[in-house]
């Protein structure tokens, strides 16, 4: 009885430090998508602000050109 009670926590103990690991492991590839996730963001925010400078530019352009005809 006592190496069967001696063997189950000895399965238990490497449980734990098998899921313990994963906990750790999951975390860490949490993180790491996280910050790709960030990076992605940042780069459409950017592509949005460039959108913008464009079509302003664009408007300017066209307004000039109107007054210019004139």
């Amino acid at each position: 009885m006592e190496n069967l009670i001696a063997d189950f926590k000895k399965q238990l103990q490497d449980q734990r430090v098998e899921l313990g690991t994963n906990i750790k492991n999951g975390e860490e590839n949490l993180i790491r998508t996280k910050e790709s996730y960030l990076k992605v963001e940042g780069a459409l925010e950017l592509i949005g602000i460039i959108e913008a400078k464009i079509a302003e530019q664009a408007k300017d352009e066209a307004v000039a050109e109107v007054v210019g005809s004139s």
